[in-house]
């Protein structure tokens, strides 16, 4: 059985309490070094299977230890030096000590282990996982800003376990159009003592333009207004400014950002949408969804947890009709216009609470043949427990949490489901998030 570290409710502190020569055994699913030597089961940051390390115990509970590595003594093979300067205090990263596709593997290792037991599945139907661009993979971030000392102004990410802020002066993650922008963003940050006003910056490169979106807590001066105009202009970038209202305000506007999602199929995010971060790993996942969907004609296709289309405009091409659920109704909104614009006129758009028993099963009266779901880290509960019954032939279920997608799985195989295929999704190198795919087929009596 795989053991898997979860945060305390109220840990007990260990102080600075130091462990010698401690055995690695395995990673969790969140690229945690497992060590099962110890009693209890002790969970190490930064340690790779087959290490033997020195650690300082963060925080001890009845059933496990959390640990961060102090020294290597003896390294894996599979251990490399991490690419980024600053890996070692920023929190974006946590991986970048192990090769990518070993960490894919021991991860895929750990999971199958754990839903073999929790599932009662003994042979998981894997497929190959799904992968993009490395190191530079990343279209959207946050960069925070941190100017209340005018002589050490930061312009970066937060530190691992922590509320500060490290300086980043160029990111290797971020994808080369956003990279570019850095130095000339740090320049106006650093210039303006009105900086202290601005709680975030967001980048996001869409297709063919990117997009800069600046969080003011305050109203910022005319110069520097006019600069991050001039910025747009010379960069040929959109640049928003959001105010303390949460109200935007267009400073510069170059061209309609666009994300495309299959084919010449596109979403319009605007800065307060969400949108998958990695483009190649994004198109990978939507084509795999619909393959394995294998959507016919005649088809009522359910696209629940729709976002802003980022499925549903694929799947609507190849059936009859296609029902799109949202809980964010502006994201409905968007949507919307986004499918008339690109032509698709199949799509039945409905702003739901997924969450409430009573939305969900007036919105599953529709002779669905086959569903995707693709929920938030909370899972699909609800919906889950109302497919049972409704004669949906399959499912795909893409999930960000492997913890509520077990839990949903369970509802959904105790419903009369198989698991007929599934996959990881490497939505974040270097990370500890992980996201998996699963088909979910009704058996036939």
């Amino acid at each position: 059985m795989v053991s898997f570290y979860k945060t305390p409710k109220k840990p007990r502190q260990a102080g600075a309490r130091k462990r010698t020569g401690v055995m690695v055994d395995s990673l969790d699913i969140h690229g945690v070094g497992v060590s099962r030597s110890q009693k209890p089961v002790m969970f190490i940051e930064g340690a790779l299977p087959g290490e033997c390390v020195d650690v300082s115990i963060q925080q001890t509970q009845k059933q496990v230890v959390k640990a961060s590595t102090i020294k290597v003594v003896q390294a894996s093979e599979k251990r490399q030096q991490p690419f980024c300067p600053v890996y070692s205090q920023c929190g974006g990263c946590q991986l970048q000590h192990i090769d990518a596709d070993d960490a894919l593997t021991e991860r895929q290792h750990a999971m199958q282990t754990y839903w073999v037991h929790h599932l009662g599945v003994a042979n998981l139907p894997w497929q190959a996982p799904l992968t993009g661009e490395r190191p530079a993979y990343r279209r959207k971030a946050r960069l925070a800003v941190d100017a209340r000392n005018p002589a050490s102004i930061k312009l970066g990410f937060r530190q691992q376990s922590s509320k500060a802020i490290v300086d980043v002066k160029s990111c290797p993650v971020l994808v080369p159009a956003l990279q570019a922008l850095m130095p000339l963003l740090r320049d106006i940050v650093f210039s303006y003592p009105a900086s202290r006003h601005i709680g975030h910056i967001q980048v996001l490169a869409g297709d063919d333009v990117c997009e800069v979106t600046v969080k003011a807590t305050r109203d910022l001066p005319a110069a520097m207004r006019d600069e991050l105009a001039a910025f747009g202009q010379q960069t040929n970038t959109n640049v928003v400014l959001e105010n303390a209202t949460g109200a935007y305000e267009t400073l510069h506007h170059f061209a309609q950002l666009r994300c495309q999602t299959i084919d010449d199929l596109y979403v319009t995010p605007s800065p307060e949408d969400f949108v998958q971060v990695n483009a190649v790993v994004n198109k990978k996942m939507v084509t795999q969804a619909i393959d394995w969907l294998a959507p016919e004609k005649d088809d009522v296709i359910a696209d629940w947890f729709a976002g802003l289309g980022n499925f549903s405009f694929g799947l609507a091409r190849k059936v009859q009709r296609l029902y799109a659920v949202e809980g964010v109704a502006s994201m409905v909104q968007k949507g919307q216009a986004a499918a008339q614009a690109q032509g698709i006129d199949n799509i039945v758009w409905q702003h739901l609470d997924l969450n409430e028993p009573a939305s969900v099963q007036d919105a599953i009266n529709h002779g669905f043949t086959k569903m995707l779901l693709d929920p938030s880290r909370e899972g699909a509960a609800q919906v889950c427990q109302h497919i049972a019954g409704s004669g949906i032939k399959q499912v795909v279920y893409v999930s960000c949490n492997p913890s509520t997608f077990t839990r949903d799985a369970q509802i959904l195989l105790k419903a009369g489901y198989n698991i007929e295929k599934i996959g990881l999704v490497e939505m974040f190198p270097y990370t500890r998030h992980l996201e998996v795919m699963a088909l979910f087929s009704l058996r036939s009596e």
